[in-house]
This record gives structure tokens, C-alpha cells and sequence, in this order.
């Protein structure tokens, strides 16, 4: 990436070219350049933004530039053009620009949310669910196609905002009836709306979207994607959203980008959203980086006072919940719950949202009762849920810990782009057989072929870094 300045006075009229802006940046940068990306103007006035408005309208070399803003910097005396170039990014065709456009128009649309059976309704879920099918794809065409989407999404101000949305993680180990208590706990949300008694005042979503983690095959590498099948009456809400995702290999029992997938979700409107994992064990935390609050669903008898003790998944989770307090289960339930309360309170959080409350337990994260095959402690679940969120919100640690998870993400994210783009370098393809054969014949340890692996890059990389820049 390179990036070059053009300063012009605040004031500035004349209209600025696509020809003066190169010719003012150097004829040395754009040759090396293929593609602009960005543009960036500083001291945000009037006068500034014109001519940033002025820029967009000149500047057609890239058609995937991000929109130009304007950045507070009174300290100077003129108006900052910066354009940031890439000579490895494609951009994108008509055909692709059409599909993006069309996408964040019929995702970001809020003409539909009071008429459920509207067919702006239906776009609008049609949308979303090509919108995942593109942030989840491997392609490096779609991919840059949902990089382009989320971004324009992000910077549209017709889209809601994330400081109204709530992101509920449920987990827990396979067979537990995660799907069954996904259901029930949505289709009471969507029925509190025809509630009299609820307080108006109270967080009551509007929408509710589901995403559900199915586990891939390490055999054949497909899923067979049954969590829906077991909502059938959520899938056909009007007012429900419930798209199954696979885990595609990734480890944490989530999906490689169901982080993207719930902004998607919320960035569409859907201000409650449930992100259900696939069967997870003690380790599997990775969804305390993608939710609001981290639910743990457990079954009667899963567990003794020993099993809770244990660090973990259960040191992570905000809410115990046991399932299937029903029927000839009940008495079960009710002792597995009592051994987990009696278990979490040798466990601490920095964060004891529930510190002062009596009905959570003191300062212990709460252990409920609940039956998705009932509806039983579904109301007593909810009210917890409603007072964590306002707290959360009026502390401030809401807003904190989204920017905690925003750059956790980042990270990740960068993790597997390094990962992808080593496996492609031509130095690793060149070397790589020659490390794998030794390897294979035990002389060196793996880490030690990794090491060896990653010094080829560095080095290569070095030395093609002072060949160029070498004046003769």
C-alpha cells in the first residue's frame, strides 16, 4: 500500500480532475499504483467537504474507493487529500457493483418493519441470506464483494445502530437441546409484543435472528444444517430470521464469520440476535467474542460440584441454565442446578453484573430452571436478561466490550489472511517440500519447520525490499 498528499487551500472552487490529482501525487506513485482506494480529506467545513464531494465525482480509477470523509483537524491552515493506493487489489465489475448496491439497498431499507406479510419484507430476508452467503465464501472475488457491502453498510446512516441490539450466545455440550430452547426463548420474545402486563419501557425486541453453528464433516467437508428443522415455527415467523451456517473447521464452535454474520443481522434491523454453537466442550469460549451475554444451556445429571469447579467454559459463562426441568427430569434438574450454584461460587468475574442482586444468587453468576418443551422459567430467564442489558448499557461496559471483541476479531481475522496468503507464496512452494521431506524423516520438530518456513519469507521479502529499492 502506498499513499501520497495533495494539500489545497480550504477554500479551493476549481474543480479538481482525475488528470491534476495524478499529476499532483507524482507520476513515480501511480505507476507503481495501479488502483486508488481510499480517499480522505482533513479539516472537516463546509468548504472542505465540497471539495471532498468535488474528489468523488472526479476520481473514477477504482470503483471500490470507500466515501470520502472529512477529518477534524483545525490545527491546519489547508484542506488534506490523501489517496491511499494498492497495486494488489482488484476492483470490482458493474455486475458486482450492481449486486452490492442492490444488496445494502434491500438490507438497509426500513419501509417493511411494520407490515410482517410485506414483499419488502421478504427482499429484505432474501438479502440478508445472499449477504451471509457472501461474507461466508472462500471465493477472493465474493470475499472483496462482502468487504465492499459491510463497509458500505457500516457507513450508511440508514442503518440501525449496535448500541439497540443485544447479541445472546447459547452453548453447551451436544444433545443438550440447544435448538428446542432457541425456539421457545424467540417465539416468547416475538409473542411479549401482544402482552399487556410487559413495561413499555423495557427492552422488547422487534426481531429476532437466529444463526445456527452446524458442525462440518472432517471427512467430506459438508454439513448437514438440521438446527432449523427443529424451529419450524420460528423459520416461518414473519418477524424471525434463522439462517444455519457451517462451522466450516473452525475450532471455538463457531463459524469462521458469524461475527460478520450478526452485524449483518443487526445491521438489517434485527435487534436481538441468538448465536447458537455447535456441541461444545469445557474449552470451546470463542463465542464470549461474538455475544452480549454468554449463556450456558446444561441437561440434568451433566454434571457434579467437582465438574463446576472446573476452569473453563463454565468460568467464562454470564448464565447457567439447566433444560429439561420437566416430566421425570425435574427432580434431576433441580439437583444438577443446585451442585453448579454451589460450584460457581469459588469462581470470580471482573464484571459481576449481578454483584448486588438477590434473586441472581449474590455474587454468583445465576443458575435457572428452565423447560424449552414447556415454556417453565422462560419469564424468569427473560427478566434477568432484561436487567443485565440495562445494566450493561448504563455502565458503559456495553459499548467497551464491543470494542474489545471489534478488535478481537480484527486479529483473527488478519490471523487467517497471513495463513492463506503463506500457504499461496511461491517462497513457501518453493521450500516446502524440502522441509516436509525432512519432516517426514523425524530430523526436525514441526515448530521448528515453521520457524524455518517463516525465515524463508522474511528473508526473501528482505531481499526483494532492497533490490528495489537499489538505484542501480
Amino acid at each position: 500500500m502506498m499513499s501520497s498528499f495533495l494539500l489545497l487551500p480550504p477554500g479551493t472552487r476549481r474543480k479538481i480532475t482525475t488528470m491534476m490529482i495524478l499529476k499532483s501525487t507524482g507520476s513515480q506513485i501511480i505507476r507503481g499504483s495501479r488502483y486508488i482506494t481510499h480517499l480522505t480529506v482533513g479539516w472537516r467545513s463546509p468548504r472542505s467537504q465540497k471539495l471532498a464531494d468535488i474528489a468523488s465525482n472526479s476520481i473514477h480509477l477504482n470503483k471500490r474507493f470507500s466515501p470520502i470523509r472529512a477529518i477534524d483537524n483545525p490545527g491546519t491552515s489547508s484542506c488534506q487529500l490523501r489517496l491511499t493506493t494498492s497495486s494488489s487489489c482488484p476492483s470490482l465489475t458493474d455486475e458486482e457493483e450492481s449486486i452490492i448496491t442492490t444488496l445494502a439497498a434491500d438490507i438497509s431499507s426500513r419501509n417493511a418493519e411494520n407490515n410482517d406479510n410485506s414483499s419488502q419484507n421478504m427482499s429484505k430476508r432474501m438479502a440478508l441470506s445472499k449477504a451471509i452467503t457472501l461474507v461466508e465464501s472462500k471465493s477472493s472475488r465474493k470475499r472483496l464483494m462482502a468487504d465492499m457491502l459491510l463497509m458500505r453498510l457500516k457507513q450508511s446512516a440508514s442503518c440501525v445502530n449496535g448500541e439497540s441490539s443485544f447479541r445472546l450466545g447459547v452453548a453447551g455440550p451436544p444433545g443438550v437441546g440447544k435448538s428446542t430452547f432457541v425456539e421457545a426463548l424467540g417465539m416468547y420474545i416475538l409473542g411479549m409484543k401482544e402482552k399487556e402486563q410487559v413495561n413499555p419501557a423495557s427492552f422488547r425486541p422487534e426481531k429476532v435472528a437466529v444463526l445456527c453453528i452446524d458442525p462440518s464433516s472432517h471427512v467430506t467437508g459438508g454439513s448437514i444444517l438440521g438446527d432449523k428443522t427443529r424451529m419450524s415455527r420460528l423459520s416461518y415467523h414473519p418477524r424471525a430470521f434463522v439462517r444455519p451456517s457451517p462451522s466450516s473447521g473452525h475450532l471455538g464452535g463457531l463459524g469462521s464469520f458469524t461475527y460478520d454474520a450478526a452485524s449483518l443481522c443487526e445491521l438489517a434491523g434485527y435487534d436481538f440476535t441468538i448465536i447458537e454453537t455447535v456441541g461444545v466442550g469445557q474449552s470451546e469460549v470463542e463465542l464470549a467474542e461474538c455475544c452480549d451475554l454468554f449463556l450456558l444451556l446444561l441437561a440434568p445429571g451433566c454434571g457434579d460440584e467437582l465438574q463446576g469447579s472446573k476452569k473453563g467454559i463454565v468460568e467464562v459463562a454470564d448464565m447457567l441454565v439447566v433444560n429439561k426441568a420437566d416430566g421425570e427430569s425435574q427432580a434431576m434438574a433441580r439437583k444438577t442446578a443446585n451442585e453448579y450454584k454451589k460450584a460457581i461460587g469459588l469462581l470470580r468475574k471482573s464484571s459481576d453484573w449481578w454483584g448486588g442482586s438477590e434473586r441472581c444468587g449474590g455474587t454468583t453468576p445465576p443458575v435457572l430452571l428452565v423447560s424449552a418443551k414447556t415454556g417453565y422459567g422462560m419469564e424468569e430467564l427473560w427478566e434477568i436478561l432484561i436487567k443485565y442489558q440495562q445494566y450493561v448499557k448504563s455502565s458503559g461496559s456495553f459499548l467497551e466490550k464491543r470494542r474489545q471483541q471489534n478488535r478481537y476479531w480484527m486479529w483473527e481475522y488478519l490471523r487467517g489472511h497471513i495463513l492463506e496468503m503463506t500457504m499461496k507464496d511461491p517462497r513457501v512452494k518453493k521450500n516446502k517440500g524440502e522441509i516436509e521431506r525432512s519432516l517426514d524423516c523425524g530430523f526436525v520438530a514441526p515448530r521448528v519447520a515453521a520457524a524455518e518456513l517463516w525465515r524463508n519469507i522474511v528473508s526473501s521479502a528482505a531481499e526483494e525490499r532492497t533490490q528495489s529499492t537499489d538505484p542501480r
